[in-house]
């Protein structure tokens, strides 16, 4: 199938917990979106999801000061809150539809609250089978799409090498794909290259075969890291930045990146270059040295 996106948009995702965010509007340059994920919104079980992040900083009026801050600098913004991250996806037995009512009731009034977007649905540990997970996700994305029909309301995915064919392949498929905006592929989450020496090949083609053979075609894709020492076990900082500059010359749907910083105070790379390296990095190939 021909790609359909336009090959110009360059986006740069961050997520945060903290008012760290604050000073993207000022630093980011080529980018075409800035789009900030709430990291993370969370439940146990029955979706009645609650700000996990720093709510006493982290304020609607935060929120909408920062978009205006970005209009003011001429960056294009959109605000999602990221529902999962280290908790896992589980449902009680029988309590599908009751989940999906409470999670819609209480993301609906989060994102009205909030001045947010849309949901990233960013669960890396799923304790259910695919039809439940699928089920549940769809009806909620519908959901929230019915209830925000005026706000232009946006979801979009985080699989990753593990996830992505057995959960989130099967969700996207399963409803109308304009819905879902973006998929961010997490490659930091247990990759393993066979050949040390060939790192950088084989995380590229771990992602071309993302795009390749999986049809996210209506969807932006973003290659997602961390800038969270832990997280950089199997993906370097080098290498994921040489993947990234080389995928989005290379594949007009690779938009861009995406970063779980979650705070400057203890993100391993320092707060400043993090923008830096991944505007140079989406940057035109004649920028980049």
């Amino acid at each position: 199938m021909a790609e359909t996106c336009d090959s110009n948009n360059k986006v740069i995702r961050e997520y945060h917990h903290d008012a760290s965010f604050m000073s993207r509007c000022d630093i980011f340059t080529d980018v075409t979106e800035y789009q900030l994920c709430l990291a993370y919104a969370g439940e146990s079980g029955k979706g009645n999801f609650e700000p996990k992040w720093d709510t006493d900083n982290v304020t609607p009026h935060l929120i909408e000061q920062f978009k205006l801050n970005c209009a003011a600098s001429n960056l294009p913004v959109k605000v999602f809150v990221s529902i999962g991250g280290d908790d896992p996806f589980k449902v009680a037995a029988g309590g599908a539809d009751d989940w999906v009512l409470n999670a819609t009731t209480t993301l609906h009034h989060m994102i009205n609250e909030y001045h947010i977007d849309g949901i990233d649905v960013n669960y890396t540990t799923i304790l259910c089978n695919k039809k439940l997970f699928v089920n549940c996700f769809k009806d909620l994305i519908r959901g929230l799409r019915e209830a925000l029909c005026t706000t232009g309301f946006e979801a979009s995915l985080a699989p990753d090498a593990a996830t992505n064919e057995a959960f989130y392949l099967p969700l996207y498929r399963s409803i109308d794909t304009s819905w879902i905006g973006t998929v961010v592929f997490q490659c930091f989450v247990d990759f393993e290259p066979k050949d040390p020496n060939r790192s950088v090949e084989i995380l590229v083609r771990q992602v071309e075969k993302i795009v390749e053979e999986y049809d996210y075609y209506d969807s932006k894709i973003l290659l997602g890291y961390s800038a969270i020492k832990e997280d950089w076990n199997k993906v370097s900082p080098p290498l994921f930045f040489l993947a990234l500059n080389r995928l989005v010359h290379s594949w007009p749907r690779v938009k861009g990146a995406s970063v779980k910083v979650l705070s400057d105070t203890y993100a391993f790379i320092p707060p400043t270059w993090i923008p830096k390296l991944l505007s140079l990095a989406v940057s035109d190939p004649g920028k980049y040295p």
